[in-house]
C-alpha cells in the first residue's frame, strides 16, 4: 500500500495553467504479499473510507463513456449562482474531460484548462479536485507522465479520491507500466471499490488473455451495479462475451442494455460491432451512421468507410476517406499520435509515412500494447518489417486475444518468410472477435489460403 505522503510548501506553476500550486510528493511502496483477492468482493476487508469533503455531490466515473451533456448544464448554471466555488469549477473541468471522450469535440479542451485554472484561483492549495481534474485532461491528451504525476499529488492529499484512483490505474496501463496496474488497482480497490475499479480490473485480465476471469468479475459488478453503472458494465460485458465468438449472449445482453438507456453512445458502437460479428453488414452500417452522427471520432469514420468500402459502396467509402487523409496530414505527429486508428488508416489506406510518424510520436509518450502494435504495423506498411516484428511481438507479449494485434503480426511474420508462426498467430486470429473490421479479416483469409 501507499506510505503516508509528504507535502513539500514550495509553490510551482501548473503547466496547464500557470497557476501556483503546492508541490506533493507521494512515494509508493507496494508490498509483494498483496494478492488479487484483496478487491471487487473477492475476500472480506474493512469498510472503505469516505470519499473527502471536497468531493462533489455530482459524480463522474472517467471513461464510462456516458453523454454529461445535462451534467455540464446544471454545472454552469451552478456556478453562474455560485461562481466561487472551486469544487464546481474542477468538477466542470472533468466533466468537459469526458465530453472530449465521448463526442470528439477538442473545441472543450480549452473550456476545460479555463475551468481547472479557475479552480486553482479560488483555492490554489491542498485542490484536490482541481488536481483531479488536470490529471484527466493530461490523459485524454495522451500526457501520460503528466497525468500519473496529478493523479500521485491529488491522492497525496486524499488517498481515498475516487476517480484520482481510477486515473492512477489509467496512466500507467497507457504507459504499459502492467505490474504497476495492477498494484495500483488493488489499492484502488481496498480504498474506493465499485464499478469504476471493476472495470479496469477486467480490462486488466483481459490485457492479460483471462477473458473468462475479466468476464466473472464484470457479471459480478453488473449483478450490484444502479441503472447508469449497470448500463456501463454490461456493454463492457457484451464486448468481451462478442470477443469470445459468444454473439448469441453478447446481443442477449445489448437488448438489456437497450432498456435501461436506449441512448448510451459506447452500446451503440457494440451493436454495430455485434451486427459486423453476425454478418449483418447493411445493418452494422445504418448503426455506424447513427455513431458517426453523434460523436465525430476520426477512428468512427475509419470503421464506417471501411463497411461502405466491403459493402461495395466505394463512393461512400470515399466520402469518408478522404477528409480522414485531409485531417491527418493537416495535423502534427503528436496530435496525430493521439489517435492510432488515424494513424493505422493512413498506413493502410493513405500516406503510410505519415502514419508511422504518428505512431512514432505515440510510442514515446506511452508504450502500452496498443501503441507497440500501431508501431509495428506503421514500420512494416514503410517496408520495415524485420523492425516491425519486434514491436508485434511487444504487442502480443501479454497474450492479448485482440484479433487485430494477431492479424499484423502474422502478416508481419508472412512478409518475413516465417510461414508457421504466420499460419499459426492469423489463424488463431481469426477465431478471436467476429467482429472486427472485414477489410481486416479479409486480408488475414487471403494470406491463409496462401500459406497453406
Amino acid at each position: 500500500d501507499a506510505s503516508r505522503p509528504a507535502a513539500r510548501d514550495r509553490a510551482r506553476p501548473d503547466p496547464i495553467t500557470g497557476a501556483p500550486m503546492k508541490k506533493y510528493v507521494l512515494v509508493l511502496g507496494i508490498s509483494v504479499a498483496l494478492a488479487v483477492s484483496g478487491g471487487i468482493g473477492i475476500a472480506d476487508r474493512p469498510d472503505p473510507k469516505p470519499a473527502s469533503a471536497v468531493a462533489t455531490g455530482i459524480r463522474i466515473n472517467p471513461g464510462d463513456g456516458r453523454d454529461l451533456t445535462a451534467v455540464v448544464a446544471n454545472l454552469e448554471e451552478t456556478l453562474r449562482r455560485v461562481p466561487d466555488d472551486h469544487v464546481t469549477w474542477a468538477t466542470l473541468a472533468l466533466a468537459y474531460v469526458e465530453q472530449v471522450r465521448v463526442s470528439g469535440d477538442v473545441t472543450l479542451y480549452d473550456q476545460a484548462e479555463a475551468a481547472v485554472a479557475r479552480s486553482l484561483e479560488i483555492e490554489p492549495d491542498d485542490n484536490v479536485a482541481a488536481l483531479t481534474a488536470a490529471s484527466a485532461l493530461h490523459g485524454v491528451k495522451h500526457e501520460f507522465q503528466e497525468a500519473l504525476a496529478y493523479a500521485d499529488e491529488a491522492l497525496a492529499i486524499d488517498p481515498y479520491h475516487p476517480a484520482a484512483l481510477v486515473l492512477r490505474v489509467d496512466a500507467l496501463t497507457e504507459q504499459g507500466r502492467y505490474d504497476e496496474q495492477l498494484a495500483a488497482l488493488r489499492t484502488a480497490d481496498r480504498r474506493q471499490p465499485g464499478v469504476p475499479v471493476a472495470a479496469r480490473y477486467a480490462y486488466a485480465y483481459e490485457l492479460r488473455g483471462d477473458l473468462p476471469r475479466a468476464t466473472a468479475i464484470l457479471r459480478r459488478s453488473a449483478a450490484s451495479a444502479t441503472a447508469g453503472d449497470r448500463a456501463h458494465v454490461l456493454t463492457l460485458l457484451a464486448d468481451l462475451e462478442r470477443r469470445r465468438s459468444r454473439t448469441a449472449e453478447a446481443g442477449r445482453l445489448l437488448v438489456v442494455v437497450r432498456r435501461i438507456d436506449r441512448g448510451y453512445l459506447p452500446a451503440l458502437i457494440s451493436r454495430a460491432r455485434q451486427a459486423v460479428a453476425t454478418d449483418r453488414l447493411s445493418h452494422a452500417t445504418r448503426l455506424w451512421e447513427r455513431v458517426v452522427a453523434r460523436a465525430d471520432h476520426p477512428e468512427h469514420h475509419v470503421e464506417l468507410g471501411e463497411l461502405y468500402a466491403a459493402t461495395g459502396r466505394p463512393r461512400l467509402a470515399a466520402q469518408q476517406f478522404e477528409p480522414l487523409e485531409k485531417y491527418a496530414t493537416e495535423q502534427d505527429s503528436t496530435s496525430l499520435g493521439r489517435e492510432l486508428d488515424v494513424a493505422l488508416f493512413m498506413a493502410d489506406h493513405g500516406d503510410p509515412e505519415i502514419g508511422l510518424a504518428a505512431a512514432r510520436a505515440e510510442w514515446r509518450s506511452r508504450q502500452g500494447i496498443p501503441a507497440a502494435d500501431a508501431l509495428g504495423w506503421t514500420l512494416h506498411r514503410t517496408g520495415q518489417s524485420r523492425a516491425a516484428l519486434r514491436f508485434a511481438k511487444i504487442a502480443t507479449r501479454l497474450g492479448t486475444p485482440d484479433a487485430g494485434f494477431w492479424i499484423h503480426r502474422g502478416l508481419i511474420e508472412a512478409s518475413l518468410g516465417l510461414t508457421g508462426p504466420a499460419r499459426r498467430h492469423l489463424a488463431y486470429a481469426l477465431r478471436l472477435d467476429p467482429g472486427i473490421s472485414p477489410a481486416q479479416r479479409d486480408r488475414a483469409e487471403r494470406v491463409v489460403d496462401r500459406l497453406t
